[in-house]
């Protein structure tokens, strides 16, 4: 019995032909060279290796072909994956692309950087549709790293294209991310015997078994992503968008660098610890701030990132989780209390800390034995038992 992961790989072996149809079109801007992923030496501790083909000596001789795409589309075999450049010779592009990249990070901040990566992905795709776009917003390697592809009707200035993705980004900070994301161009001009960047063409991820999924719009599902056929049909029906217009206002990201000291969470609690709590009066109900509160969190946010979790927002059957986000936010900017996001998913987000007037500290690993007599004292003083 074949598996998900190859029933999905053969959806897109049977549409490879389609799909290098597609490339051929609307992302190849030049021939003469390509990015390709091949098997690195014993000696190497990474996966694969990406390398500019062809060698100077052969380029005008191998070139990017019909072949080559439809087996990058076709095929199992990490070898056979290519990208292409985002830049022609004459300094033009067919399409811009943002790399929202899930950074080498602790396994304990992956889940935390992932969400962040798909609120940040998902905003500026409305933006681009807001614009009059058709953007592509592709799940990479389902682990939280994406890319934001964006489809001219014909090409564009380097300069432009480049402008105007870093005019996208330029608030990658607000969107709460630790880095800028990388553009595709990555920069308006490079010297004559540069080539520029390359992207890798959707499919199949060069080191995870994963299949480009592409996102539906429709955040509201319970999975809003596609896969296989649908994921190819939502790319083959992509519309190219207007070239971007030159000699507007410049915005750009100069560097990516990691956010100082917002690079993890700590989650707090709402009622009993930011509002005075003495039982449940229903959803539009808040007690008056705790003496100390506002100032603590502005505090806090001057080095974390600050998640404010409440049951308030929690799936309960007749609730209404928009009006209860609403109303929280609400409170908090009326007092004053700083925050970067209220949390309205399943179960608790992840952080560092949690800070919670219910919550019982035990650290057996640190503290030994006593460690549970302590947390029993603790929950017994709780509970009242």
């Amino acid at each position: 019995m074949s598996s998900h992961f190859e029933i999905i790989g053969e959806e897109w072996r049977l549409r490879s032909h389609d799909l290098a149809e597609w490339a051929w079109e609307r992302l190849v801007n030049r021939k003469d060279v390509w990015g390709q992923y091949t098997t690195p030496s014993k000696n190497s501790k990474k996966s694969y290796s990406a390398l500019t083909l062809p060698q100077k000596k052969l380029r005008g001789q191998d070139m990017v072909s019909m072949d080559k795409l439809e087996r990058h589309f076709g095929s199992l075999k990490r070898h056979h994956l290519i990208g292409l450049h985002c830049r022609s010779s004459e300094n033009t592009c067919k399409w811009f692309a943002v790399d929202i990249d899930l950074h080498d990070c602790d396994d304990r901040l992956r889940e935390d950087v992932a969400r962040r990566n798909y609120a940040a992905a998902t905003a500026w795709w409305e933006v681009l549709q807001l614009k009059g776009y058709d953007p592509l917003l592709l799940d990479s390697n389902g682990r939280g790293g994406f890319h934001l592809l964006v489809l001219f009707a014909e090409p564009a200035p380097v300069d432009a294209v480049y402008e105007f993705a870093q005019q996208l980004v330029s608030d990658w900070e607000k969107q709460n991310l630790d880095f800028a994301p990388e553009t595709f161009p990555k920069s308006a001009k490079i010297k004559e015997e540069k080539l520029g960047a390359w992207l890798r063409l959707p499919g199949l991820h060069h080191t995870y078994d994963h299949f480009t999924k592409v996102w539906c719009g429709d955040d509201w599902l319970e999975d809003p992503w596609l896969s296989g056929d649908a994921a190819i049909d939502a790319i083959l029906a992509t519309t190219p968008g207007p070239p971007p217009k030159t000699g507007t206002k410049k915005k750009v990201v100069k560097k990516a660098t990691r956010k100082t000291g917002k690079n993890k969470s700590i989650c707090i609690d709402l009622d009993g610890v930011l509002a005075t709590y003495d039982g449940w009066k229903g959803i539009e109900h808040f007690g008056e701030p705790v003496a100390g509160a506002v100032e603590f969190t502005k505090k806090m946010a001057k080095k974390y990132r600050v998640i404010i979790f409440t049951s308030r927002t929690h799936e309960e059957e007749g609730r209404d989780i928009g009006k209860a986000r609403s109303l929280v936010g609400a409170w908090l900017d009326r007092h004053g209390f700083a925050y970067d996001e209220i949390y309205t998913g399943v179960g608790k987000p992840f952080a560092s800390a949690y800070i919670d007037d219910r919550a019982v500290s035990c650290r057996p690993q640190e503290d030994g034995q006593k460690a549970f007599e302590v947390a029993s004292m603790q929950v017994e003083k709780l509970t009242g038992r």
